[in-house]
């Protein structure tokens, strides 16, 4: 069988290379040997101590955070065999992550997964990812460089007083490696099954004893999936191209700068809405995809002065360029962020800010789809205040509020209210209540969509509503982080969170007739909808012995939703309780069998789920790595993925990916060489 081809072929590669490892040892010199055991993550009260100061914008460790974080080191991501960002993701306690094809994820916190989940805001070096388009993020066209990335904090909960908008379920910030700390060469590549080809070259110069900068191209090529059936691949195959370029100057004991160019080109197959036409067919389900190029400019100014005044600056821009078959689309999106953090005043550590959105876009309209106006300018703008405050030598209270004015909503308010308990170094408790808002996106408000209702021969034509409000977020957290001994730890997070104004597409009742197309009906979206949600995070971290460690989580989630059942939605059942699993199981396995062959397992259970009529089984996965540094400047893997059945689907969307896909067993390899 294939299956077992596979697996005997997985088990010759791991054959060889423990050979040629002992050939290695018998001739090679032990000092060019670099023992793996210095590379495991780092242990709970390390990593505790890590400055998560992109989610607070200010100094300040996990440990002392008041809120639900979680840090993934760049030794997680090396370790883990991941080659995407969603998959790395998968790590983190209460994210929702399931693969929709070969390039489309749906990854968001707290549920509320989708395609294009809008309750979660992604940002790289602090450049926000989330697009306003369609209020989530397109996973497929964020491509950075794996070995560039120095860890990516996550921040579970609402965070609008600090990062405003649709920073409400949770803030992910991807930090990439100073040019500093990236000098000399490295080489990378990789292939296997799935993942084809991928692999990169970076180079870091030093210009001057306070000026570096670093230089990476990478690529990516992608096989296609295979379709419910497991007959036959789902078209979406596809490439992409990155170039990202990085200066870190210290320009004065007092001053820093950073800037950062990337562009990305991306080719990305798959079948994608779908088009409709005045001849017949009428409506074809085909192979269309995504073709784009996205290029993106950013500085970053810090200035701290003697007295304690830490002002920062940050300036992006971001220009967008996509094709579809049924649409074109232009966007120019600029950036404005400025904080000022004051010194200590008695028991008081104040922090305010600024920030200005300019987005400028223009569509291609068709039959399919289009947007009216088809060129639309927005001006977003919003100030923040924050006092930490020391109410004992154990307990904080933080205050903040942001308050904001958007061109389709006006003017909103997103306050919050932690609180911090610390009564020994083993203890850290938290509570936190905060309010956060969903902006309405460029697509609800000026979209026309005209194509086949899913699995039948007639058509609808769904408008948007200019008139759509934010959705409302009141949540209520509590947290209890536990250093039980010096090598196990419990993080755990309670949440209980009141949706209100939730958006909901239905049809509105009108029907019209047309010569061509028969009987159209139509759909448009508002806010008609109340979710109440609650659930359990928890986070388990054992360090065995000095070369094995285990990191498991559990996260439960519960919705209770208010809408009338009666009304002809456009998606039924229209529940979040079945979009999302209940339960999920993550459990991480980190080895080192000798000084530098590493054995890293990762195993994980993932709930069931109901979507669009179609029930997704849950399903358990098992990825296995094999890791070996023959020199400190060398390294070898070889993995596989989802290696307990051959293929299995994660998630659906029929409105925009008609024809669904599973994910495949995978099998590849990498090297990577430090020169």
């Amino acid at each position: 069988m294939l299956i077992n081809r596979y697996l005997r072929k997985f088990a010759y590669l791991c054959s060889g290379l423990c050979l040629v490892h002992m050939n290695v040892l018998a001739q090679g010199n032990p000092a060019d040997i670099e023992a793996t055991n210095e590379l495991l993550p780092l242990s709970w009260e390390e990593l505790t101590e890590l400055e998560v100061s992109s989610l607070a914008r200010q100094e300040q460790t996990v440990k002392d955070s008041p809120a639900a974080a979680f840090v993934i080191t760049s030794e997680d991501i090396r370790r883990s065999g991941a080659t995407s960002l969603p998959e790395v993701l998968r790590m983190v306690p209460g994210m929702n992550v399931a693969k929709i094809n070969a390039w489309n994820w749906a990854v968001s916190a707290r549920g509320f997964n989708d395609l294009y989940a809008n309750k979660l805001q992604v940002m790289i070096d602090g450049r926000s990812i989330y697009d306003p388009l369609i209020s989530g993020v397109y996973w497929g066209q964020q491509n950075p460089s794996l070995p560039d990335i120095e860890r990516i904090e996550v921040l579970r909960g609402p965070s609008g007083s600090l990062w405003g908008a649709n920073a409400v379920n949770g803030t992910i910030n991807i930090i990439t490696r100073s040019a500093r700390d990236t000098q000399g060469g490295l080489l990378n590549a990789g292939g296997g099954t799935e993942e084809r080809g991928f692999g990169g070259i970076r180079y870091g110069q030093k210009l001057s004893e306070s000026t570096f900068l670093r230089g990476t191209i990478s690529t990516m090529v992608r096989d296609a999936s295979i379709d419910l059936a497991g007959r036959q691949d789902t078209h979406d195959t596809g490439d992409t191209e990155t170039a990202n370029f990085r200066l870190d100057s210290q320009l004065s004991a007092q001053d820093k700068l950073m800037v950062e160019a990337n562009v990305s080109r991306y080719r990305l197959g798959g079948y994608y809405i779908g088009k409709t036409s005045t001849t017949a067919p009428l409506w074809q389900n085909d192979d269309f995809g995504r073709d784009g190029v996205t290029g993106s400019l950013q500085g970053n100014w810090s200035h701290r002065t003697d007295s304690g005044h830490d002002w920062r600056l940050n300036m992006a821009f971001t220009q967008t360029e996509w094709q579809l078959a049924v649409n074109r689309m232009s966007r120019s999106h600029y950036d404005l962020d400025f904080q000022h953090t004051l010194p200590a005043i008695d028991n008081h550590k104040l922090m305010w800010g600024l920030n200005y959105q300019n987005i400028d876009d223009s569509f291609d309209n068709t039959l399919t789809l289009g947007f009216e106006p088809n060129q639309l300018t927005q001006h977003n703008v919003g100030v923040f205040l924050q006092d930490q405050i020391g109410l004992t030598d154990d307990l904080t209270l933080t205050l903040g509020n942001r308050v904001e004015h958007f061109t389709f909503t006006g003017w909103e308010t997103e306050p919050n209210a932690r609180l911090l308990w610390t009564p020994n170094k083993q203890h850290s408790l938290w509570a936190a209540v905060s309010r956060a808002v969903v902006l309405p996106n460029r697509a609800q408000h000026s979209i026309r969509l005209f194509k086949q209702i899913p699995n039948t021969n007639r058509f609808f034509e769904a408008k948007a509503n200019p008139d759509m409000l934010t959705e409302n977020l009141l949540a209520y957290e509590l947290g209890w982080r536990w250093q039980i001994s010096n090598n196990l730890d419990v993080d755990s997070a309670l949440f209980y969170n009141i949706y209100d104004r939730m958006q909901g597409t239905k049809f509105t009742g009108v029907t019209y007739n047309d010569p061509i197309f028969g009987n159209i009906k139509q759909a448009t979206v508002a806010n008609y909808r109340q979710v109440d949600s609650y659930g359990l995070e928890l986070a388990v971290n054992y360090r065995v012995n000095h070369d094995w460690r285990l990191q498991a989580s559990y996260s439960a989630n519960q919705f209770s939703v208010n809408y009338d059942k009666n009304q002809p939605w456009f998606r039924d059942p229209l529940t979040e309780e079945h979009f999302n699993p209940q339960h999920n199981v993550s459990l991480r396995s980190l080895y080192n069998l000798t000084s530098e062959i590493e054995l890293d397992a990762w195993a994980r259970y993932v709930d069931e789920l109901y979507i669009d009529r179609r029930s997704i089984p849950a399903y358990i996965s098992l990825d296995l790595r094999l890791g070996w540094h023959p020199h400190k400047n060398l390294e070898l893997s070889i993995s596989g993925q989802n290696l307990l059945d051959d293929q299995h689907p994660e998630f659906s969307d029929v409105l925009y990916i008609p024809v669904a896909s599973q994910i495949q067993r995978g099998y590849l390899a990498q090297i990577s060489w430090h020169f």
